[in-house]
């Protein structure tokens, strides 16, 4: 046979080899693709259902109330300092937001003079000048005493030693003493007692005594320069150093602390410049009127800070009538919730979380979800035990409290239940219950 014809018969079958072998890799694919209806609704049904289970827990079962709260002093005072000029500037900010402030000293500084506080429970009101008297000027001579400069005067009257006592408080703090600006009162009164003076030297002679001078003279000059003396006293008495209003409060408690302010360097004063806060911090929260039922004076409070993970125990101190708020119309019942501790001074102005306990077990009891009960046909209330082997028995339980969407149970009729052990809370099948002799059910306990 020629070698070309040879050569083409080879090539032939060659190729022929090659087109059967795609065409059997094409159709073992294709066989592969190919799914069956029953397959295809077995792939789409997913996993088979699940037996969930939880376990059982033995604990103190509480019912709690939540709401916010938010944390703040037992009082707080807005305060707006005047000024003499005519516009009041802020020149200091000493004390910002959230800052400690202790007795007498500055937090801020108002057209060139200062605001303190100082300890006192009955606010300030008016100007404190000498020669005033009450229960205010009592207790700035109790606060000056506090401070280290004792004024050596109690009894609630403004005089010298209050005086001396507050300059050197002013000292202290760096600033000048205020007056009473009596300075012309009081020169006046000095020059009189001068006059007086001289008047009565010379009804008595400045030299020698003068023959013949009648004693009325004399007795008369004695008099007006006694009664120039007293006046002088008096204008002494009433001047001289003061406590201005705008340069002080009275807080009832320290530390206190700057729960807010609008003070800024070189701006114009507005009301309030500064809100301080003074005495034990609390929590005022709002009462849902759904929930006022539940929630009593003096039950135990749980108060968490989610922003600093803090938290503490308090009481419900307690809770006002309804009232509306203006801006959202929103009623509630006002709550006050007093730490059983001091809280953390990081605390003031935040908003905490409050879980108020209104209801506890007597002790530890059986805790289980209220979806593992279930009631049987002859009326018994059931849980369903998942033992270790997979098998499942019910189990006749008395409910008790529930709370929280737990429930206790007491098991009974000599039923085991422990602590730890798994109870079954939902099933893929819905048939009857396991037996409550030990045997096993065979597809799972029903409701």
């Amino acid at each position: 046979m020629p070698k070309n014809t040879l050569r083409g018969r080879r090539r032939a079958l060659a190729g022929s080899t090659v087109a059967a072998a795609t065409l059997i890799a094409t159709g073992f694919a294709a066989g592969s693709a190919i799914r069956s209806p029953q397959q295809v609704a077995a792939d789409a049904a997913g996993p088979g259902l699940t037996t969930l289970t939880t376990p059982v827990e033995r604990r103190v079962l509480t019912s709690t109330v939540l709401l916010r709260g938010d944390v703040t002093a037992s009082r707080t005072v807005d305060v707006t300092p005047s000024s003499k000029e005519a516009q009041a500037i802020v020149t200091a900010v000493k004390a910002e937001q959230g800052q400690e402030i202790r007795p007498g000293r500055v937090i801020l500084e108002v057209s060139g003079r200062p605001l303190f506080a100082l300890p006192g429970t009955k606010p300030a009101y008016r100007d404190l000048r000498p020669g005033a008297k009450g229960e205010d000027v009592a207790q700035l001579q109790a606060a000056l005493k506090k401070l280290g400069h004792d004024p050596g005067e109690y009894g609630g009257e403004f005089g010298a030693g209050t005086k001396n006592a507050l300059r050197a408080l002013y000292e202290a703090i760096g600033y000048e003493v205020p007056t009473t600006g009596d300075d012309q009162a009081l020169s006046a009164a000095q020059d009189r007692v001068t006059e007086a003076e001289d008047a009565l030297a010379a009804a008595q002679g400045s030299g020698p005594r003068q023959e013949g001078r009648p004693a009325t003279t004399t007795r008369r000059a004695e008099e007006r320069l006694e009664r120039a003396r007293r006046d002088l006293a008096q204008v002494r008495a009433r001047s001289g150093p003061m406590l201005p209003a705008s340069e002080f409060v009275f807080l009832p408690a320290f530390p206190a602390r700057v729960a807010a302010t609008q003070a800024a360097l070189g701006a114009p004063v507005k009301a309030p410049l500064v809100t301080l806060s003074s005495g034990r911090l609390e929590v005022k929260g709002s009462l849902n009127p759904g929930q006022r039922d539940l929630v009593r004076k003096g039950q135990t409070v749980r108060i968490l800070s989610e922003t600093t993970g803090a938290s503490a125990k308090g009481t419900v101190a307690s809770v006002g009538a309804l009232v509306q708020d203006k801006d959202t119309g929103v009623s509630s019942h006002p709550l006050t919730v007093t730490p059983t501790g001091a809280l953390d001074a990081e605390l003031a102005g935040s908003n905490v979380q409050l879980r108020i306990e209104t209801a506890a077990s007597r002790g530890e009891v059986l805790v289980v979800p209220v979806s593992a009960l279930f009631a049987a046909s002859d009326g018994t209330t059931n849980v369903v035990r998942m033992l270790p082997s997979g098998e499942q028995r019910t189990v006749p339980v008395t409910p008790g409290m529930s709370a929280g969407g737990m429930v206790a149970v007491t098991p009974e009729r000599g039923g085991a239940l422990r602590d730890g052990e798994r109870v079954v809370i939902s099933r893929p099948e819905d048939d009857e219950p396991a037996p409550a002799d030990g045997t096993a059910s065979a597809r799972g306990a029903g409701r």
